[in-house]
């Protein structure tokens, strides 16, 4: 029995949705230019268009090519997929429009967009590079670029995209352990018989946390030691809440891990902290650990979390002011899809070769290849013969610790080649511009608000330079009784100050989400005493002084009707 080639009827057209649906995603882009956000949603309602458990009897959408086969007409099944999606826009949220300030990223480039659709179109895997020859070499040039940026030694780097900044994070961990610890590797880390030591700020990214409990290190403070960088008194909460973190404080914990049998192995620096924005220091962390290595004869892995502040390196000024050293360390993570506005996910990790760290291009490959011959063939001539860097194996799967892989490269390689690198920096400058910005707008509202970090006319940007801005808001019986946040603070129980400010923040947060016009998002932080307060991340380029002014008073015509008792 021979079969049949299969029919037209058997393939929706990948052009045929794109013209059905191109109106829609036309009006959804002019509603992210004049609307906000949106409201948040009613749950039940929501249940109700996009039911869990929908009657699979008569299902919207054709389940198979006999559906399609049987129905009347391709035609009225599409309609379905136009109400479907039109449905999803309209009770989404409009992340392009210039209100959200909720997250750390804003919208979608519209050249990354594009991206997006071709990755779906080609729908191929960029593991190994018979498949995928264009998207690896991609993604190569784009690894090359990112980090002659972060200021490596050119054709002295090597890295990988990975699924968002904590796959990247976590690839980092894994492969200083597998490289300095390679018997960890062979045997397992309890036949090993290591204790191993990971170092972080306070302030750095949960991922760090969950990178150390997926590699069997847990969360011992013994094992994953956090650093601080203030002294944690609630007194203090106005004037010492947003240092970096403290260079001899590090080295002290580096060496007392050492004294206690431990093994130092791995350092996370942070470039742009999720909560306040705050950039350690790499050439002064750098210098720490690197005395450490020499005194105690070790080696340590320094790493630089910079999913979030990353795009800085595309502003030289900005990176040498704000990332000072970064060309000393061993490995860096950027997250495009962020300030860049590259469609998430697109993340990289970039791992610095040069021949002072002793790296090599393809440690990444001996730290987490397996070398699975069902896969990875024997094509060293086919991969590597003309491209002058035959140490970097092209298929690139075998330097992750999963294999399917996204060519999420792709749309960063295409907005790069159109809005050029100048493009980049200039967006991450009107980004840290809108921030100064909001921060003075802020400060001129004493009677309304109180930055988290105090404003300098000293400083040439806000706090050193921010990507975010922090505010509690002033309730009017606080203003009234006390006259500011600072003698309230003074005069009243620390249980009484938690508790005036986190009420005040959640009420404005629910009236000006339900309004619709803005969306931002509230926080606190624990280990230092900070009350919740107010945080704006402003990443979107249609953010402008105008719509700031804008901002400001809505957050202060919210503020005046805020109902506390104190």
């Amino acid at each position: 029995m021979t079969s049949s080639a299969p029919s037209s009827s058997d393939v929706v057209p990948t052009t045929l949705v794109v013209r059905l649906l191109l109106p829609l995603l036309e009006a959804y882009e002019a509603e992210n230019s004049t609307s906000g956000p949106g409201s948040p949603p009613n749950f039940a309602d929501l249940m109700s268009l996009f039911p869990s458990d929908p009657d699979i009897n008569n299902p919207r959408l054709p389940s198979s090519s006999t559906d399609i086969k049987n129905s009347a007409s391709i035609g009225n099944k599409l309609e379905k997929l136009r109400d479907l999606v039109s449905l999803t826009l309209r009770h989404s949220v409009r992340t392009g429009s210039a209100g959200f300030l909720d997250k750390l990223y804003a919208g979608s480039d519209g050249v990354g967009a594009f991206g997006e659709l071709l990755c779906a179109v080609l729908n191929t895997n960029v593991h190994v590079f018979s498949v995928s020859p264009v998207l690896s070499l991609m993604e190569r040039a784009c690894i090359e670029r990112l980090a002659q940026a972060c200021g490596f030694k050119p054709h002295a780097s090597s890295g990988v995209f990975q699924p968002g900044g904590s796959a990247s994070n976590l690839l980092a961990m894994t492969s200083a352990r597998n490289l300095l610890f390679p018997q960890i590797k062979r045997v397992g880390l309890i036949k090993a018989g290591v204790s191993l030591a990971v170092f972080t700020s306070v302030e750095s990214h949960y991922s760090i946390d969950k990178s150390c409990v997926v590699l069997g290190l847990g969360l011992h403070p013994e094992t994953l030691v956090k650093i601080p960088t203030a002294a944690p008194d609630s007194k203090t909460i106005l004037t010492d809440n947003h240092h970096p973190m403290n260079p001899t404080a590090l080295a002290t914990a580096i060496r007392t891990a050492h004294a206690n049998s431990h093994k130092p192995f791995f350092v996370v620096l942070t470039a742009g902290t999720t909560v306040l924005s705050t950039f350690d220091n790499p050439a002064a962390c750098v210098s720490a650990v690197r005395a450490c290595e020499r005194d105690l004869g070790i080696r340590i892995w320094i790493h630089v979390d910079a999913s979030y502040g990353g795009p800085v390196v595309f502003v030289p000024e900005l990176r040498e002011q704000l990332m000072p050293g970064l060309e000393s360390v061993d490995s860096v993570t950027i997250s495009p899809h962020k300030i860049l506005g590259i469609p998430s996910q697109c993340s990289a990790l970039i791992v610095n070769c040069s021949s002072e760290r002793g790296w090599k291009k393809d440690s990444l490959w001996v730290a987490n290849g397996l070398k699975a011959d069902y896969l990875f063939h024997d094509t060293t001539t086919l991969t590597t013969g003309d491209f002058n860097e035959p140490d970097i194996p092209l298929d690139i799967g075998d330097a992750t610790i999963g294999c399917g892989r996204r060519a999420d490269a792709l749309k960063l390689y295409l907005a790069w080649h159109v809005h050029g690198t100048d493009g980049f920096g200039a967006r991450v400058s009107k980004a840290v511009n809108n921030v100064d910005t909001l921060a003075r707008l802020v400060l001129e509202r004493r009677k309304f608000f109180h930055l988290v970090i105090p404003y300098s006319s000293n400083d040439y940007h806000y706090a050193g330079g921010r990507l975010s801005v922090s505010f509690w808001c002033l309730a009017p019986v606080l203003v009234q009784q006390y006259g500011d946040l600072a003698t309230f603070v003074a005069n009243e129980s620390v249980e009484t100050v938690y508790r005036v400010l986190r009420e005040t923040t959640v009420k404005v947060h629910m009236e000006v989400a339900k309004r619709g016009k803005l969306m931002v998002d509230y926080m606190g932080i624990k280990w230092t005493g900070l009350p919740e307060f107010t945080r704006v991340a402003i990443s979107s380029p249609a953010v402008n002084e105008e719509f700031l002014r804008m901002l400001v008073d809505e957050f202060e015509d919210v503020v005046r009707g805020v109902d506390v008792e104190i």
